[in-house]
């Protein structure tokens, strides 16, 4: 029998898939089974809450192993890498004490509220989600969090053309969300 390390949790359903309600079992780009426990990968998703309604939906969702994602951050440009790197430093400096003092074993908690802005994801018009998962666990060596719309609206301005035309190749390839949801563009990280 095979014995549980304590860094590792099931993942909650929050990270599972929308589309098939479950955990997600495929690198979304090279359909890596990711479940084998073989790799690590990133999930990723993003919502949408309507204001004033007790009303959600899930935008995109998506599992990516870690070769993937590796990957097409190489394709970004340098100078986005830069200016994101830099960007994440000054926010996570600023938010060091109280990052550090979170409590790992409130999983929930985690990625309740934006990582650099302390807002609740209830408060929020949209939010992002991430895990870092390995087969059917979580790694809480690297916790799972969220962001805010503005901070993704502020990392987003920091993108070159090339880097925005790379990101949206990438979501083109793979979703097809409804006209008029992403203005002007969707807003994903890839970790």
């Amino acid at each position: 029998m095979e014995e549980k390390q304590p860094q590792f949790r099931d993942i909650p359903r929050d990270f599972h898939s929308f589309e098939k309600e479950g955990l997600f079992t495929h690198c979304i780009e090279c359909e890596r089974d990711l479940l084998k426990g073989d790799c690590d990968y990133v999930i990723e998703k993003a919502f949408r809450n309507y204001q004033g309604f007790k009303a959600q939906d899930v935008i995109f969702d998506y599992a990516i192993c870690m070769d993937c994602a590796m990957e097409i951050q190489k394709r970004m440009s340098k100078e986005s890498m830069a200016k994101i790197q830099e960007y994440m430093q000054k926010q996570m400096m600023e938010r060091q004490q109280e990052l550090s003092n979170r409590d790992l074993s409130n999983v929930e908690e985690l990625y309740s509220k934006c990582m650099f802005t302390d807002v609740d994801k209830g408060a929020c018009e949209e939010y992002q989600v991430f895990a870092f998962c390995r087969g059917d666990q979580m790694n809480l060596q690297m916790p799972p969090y969220m962001v805010s719309g503005p901070i993704l609206d502020e990392i987003s301005e920091l993108l070159s053309d090339e880097t925005r035309d790379e990101l949206n190749g990438f979501f083109n390839k793979h979703f097809s969300p409804a006209p008029g949801m992403f203005e002007p563009d969707p807003r994903l990280i890839l970790i």
